[in-house]
């Protein structure tokens, strides 16, 4: 095709009909200015346009290709120069297939290369242990940690008997920090890469260990491994028993929705700074600046705010006062009933 004779070409055709651009614009479902383009060759007609050309002036596709009318005399000519057209459309098409897979192929290898580095990056990253421990006069129980790339949570969950002070060392290779000093009652956090209390790399191979000390006493604590995302594929566990049964029946629907559960040690959850845990019908809540426990079935709260240091116990509807101000014990025990009791236990 020469693509210097085919707009006036196409012109002289639209003219021979005394249409305007607008009007073979309507029937070619163009906007005008395609046609004025056309016509002056600052655009090359597809394909398609050819088609709509052929079909609204009556002329076949090779005197369109050769910008002239057929004859006797030229008519091996106008197929000749039709069939290199079809060629070189041709050649066009698999070179715009070729770039078409080319591209798939990328995408897909790209893609393939980030699930690849995401699974390797977070495969079995994520675990929760338990932990305990104990010395001649204290027995720490239900301790808690849960242990990712992103956040560390670590809480002690009960000492017996209660104590108001406590340290904690942590130990690797032999050497041992004290990272923290204070009351039990916390829930300790730490950052993947900033690791002041825990070693996320030393603690899962086992290089760190943490002590804490009572009152002269050492307790060294015993964590055992409860969840960790190394599954391939999670399937559900079929009830076995009557006794299992029971024990779903008995764990808040909500509660067994939205929070890990395990059949031996609750249910954990954690949102924002807060770790929530569910455990045989007691509710805990923990953050940096408080720690609730809470009866389901009596609904006594027990309640420590760590800044302000303020601690009360509300039992039977009674409120009592253990340490600080108290006189907004009624306001925060509704304000958790209502923020947690009626959002995760009705």
């Amino acid at each position: 095709m020469d693509y210097n004779k085919i707009g006036p070409f196409l012109r002289d055709l639209r003219l021979s009909k005394n249409m305007s651009q607008y009007d073979l614009a309507e029937q070619m479902h163009v906007d005008h200015s395609k046609i004025n383009r056309l016509e002056n060759n600052k655009r090359r007609p597809t394909f398609e346009d050819l088609l709509y050309y052929s079909q609204i002036f009556n002329i076949s596709l090779d005197e369109l290709t050769a910008c002239e009318r057929k004859n006797k005399q030229n008519e091996k000519k106008l197929q000749t120069i039709f069939f290199k057209y079809l060629q070189t459309q041709n050649s066009k098409l698999k070179k715009a297939r070729f770039i078409a897979i080319l591209l798939a192929i990328l995408v897909t290898i790209g893609f393939i290369g980030l699930i690849t580095l995401y699974f390797f990056q977070n495969y079995n990253t994520m675990k929760i242990y338990t932990f305990f421990g104990s010395s001649p006069s204290y027995e720490i129980t239900s301790g808690i940690l849960v242990l990712s790339k992103e956040k560390i949570y670590f809480q002690i969950g009960s000492i017996s008997p209660e104590v108001e002070e406590i340290k904690i060392y942590s130990e690797i290779d032999n050497e041992r920090r004290l990272v923290y000093d204070g009351g039990y009652r916390m829930l300790l956090q730490d950052s993947y890469g900033y690791e002041n209390f825990i070693s996320y790399e030393d603690f899962i191979q086992g290089n760190q260990r943490f002590f804490v000390v009572i009152n002269d006493e050492e307790i060294l604590l015993n964590f055992i491994e409860e969840v960790s995302n190394d599954n391939f594929v999670y399937v559900e566990e079929n009830k076995i028993g009557e006794e299992q049964e029971i024990t779903q029946i008995s764990t808040p629907p909500k509660i067994k929705e939205t929070f890990q559960c395990d059949e031996n040690d609750g249910c954990t959850y954690i949102e924002e700074n807060e770790l929530l845990t569910y455990n045989q019908g007691i509710f805990f809540v923990n953050n940096d600046e408080e720690n609730y426990v809470y009866d389901v079935s009596s609904g006594n709260l027990s309640y420590s705010d760590y800044q302000k240091a303020i601690d009360f116990e509300i039992v039977n509807n009674h409120v009592n006062c253990l340490e600080g101000n108290c006189e907004n014990a009624n306001t925060i025990y509704e304000n958790f009933y209502k923020n947690y009791v009626e959002k995760y236990l009705k």
